[in-house]
């Protein structure tokens, strides 16, 4: 990501910067938190840091404002993709290494993450296409979930934070 902004904003094409040079601390690193610390900074916006990592997260402004002008060597329009698949997709094979990090975050959602047996066990005997269906069926019951806690008043702020079982239980008077 940073290689990409550092190539559209630094004088030269295709330069890339490797570190933040010890600013804000001798141990900030760029990073995704680099780009509101950098906002932050550029606009000296008064407002606190979002978090201690934005405070930490090395900033790009010393590369954004060694511009005086504007790049003219940059694309106008972009190519049409190119299409990397020949034929459908396999809903039959396992899921791949990303799909499965999907299916994990779809557990969380589910609140599957807290069985015992989860990071044994889950995924294991899943294709592509019934992890399909079973990331649909946790985001479909995380929102209805939301939607729920809603109606009942809940803070907006909590519901991220609600496990889906809690919408099931009996409240107790």
């Amino acid at each position: 990501m940073y290689t990409v902004v550092h190539a559209l904003v630094t004088r030269k094409k295709f330069a890339v910067v490797h570190g933040p040079n010890g600013s804000p601390s001798p141990t900030s690193e760029f990073e995704h938190s680099s780009v509101p610390a950098t906002v932050k900074k550029l606009f000296n916006l008064s407002a606190p840091f979002l978090t201690r990592r934005d405070a930490w997260a090395g900033t790009f402004e010393g590369i954004l404002q060694t511009r005086t002008e504007p790049r003219t060597d940059c694309p106008e329009q972009l190519p049409d993709p190119v299409k990397i698949r020949k034929g459908e997709a396999n809903e039959d094979a396992k899921p791949s290494e990303f799909q499965q990090e999907l299916l994990q975050l779809a557990a969380v959602l589910k609140g599957d993450h807290i069985f015992t047996s989860y990071p044994e066990r889950f995924g294991k005997d899943m294709t592509v296409k019934t992890g399909k269906e079973y990331m649909e069926d946790a985001v479909k019951g995380f929102l209805e979930a939301g939607r729920y806690a809603k109606k009942m008043g809940v803070d907006g702020e909590q519901i991220v934070k609600m496990r889906p079982s809690l919408t099931t239980r009996p409240s107790k008077p």
